[in-house]
């Protein structure tokens, strides 16, 4: 019973902590007129106070564990958008397709030349 209530106590700090941390980051960028996703500037800060050890990381892998296991739930939404959007979809297929595919591709070199750069910049590509 103790060990339950330990980890709801912990999913329940760590939800907190990702909840203010989404509301910070959408203060924020709102307060300083940046165009920028919130999530993605959350998330960039939510890493830098785990690396720094600001933020434990035993208070929230309980409720990252339990939302990555989850997560194709939360993407239900994104599903009923499509069935509402089908006939634009199907009308703007290729060019949605193709924008999807370059997209990818950009992605997955831009993030290549980036760990690259990272691992040069840290000294961990000469140790491989």
């Amino acid at each position: 019973m103790k060990l339950l209530l330990k980890k709801m106590f912990r999913m329940l700090a760590g939800f907190s902590i990702l909840l203010v941390l989404q509301i910070f980051s959408e203060k924020l960028l709102h307060f300083l007129g940046v165009k920028f996703p919130a999530t993605i500037f959350g998330m960039i800060i939510f890493a830098l106070l785990l690396h720094f050890k600001i933020i434990p990381i035993r208070l929230v892998k309980d409720i990252c564990s339990f939302m990555i296991s989850i997560l194709p739930a939360l993407f239900v939404p994104l599903l009923v958008g499509i069935t509402v959007y089908y006939n634009s979809i199907k009308q703007n297929f290729l060019g949605i397709a193709a924008v999807i595919v370059i997209g990818t591709f950009i992605t997955m070199v831009s993030t290549a030349i980036f760990v690259d750069k990272m691992m040069e910049w840290t000294g961990k590509k000469d140790a491989s």
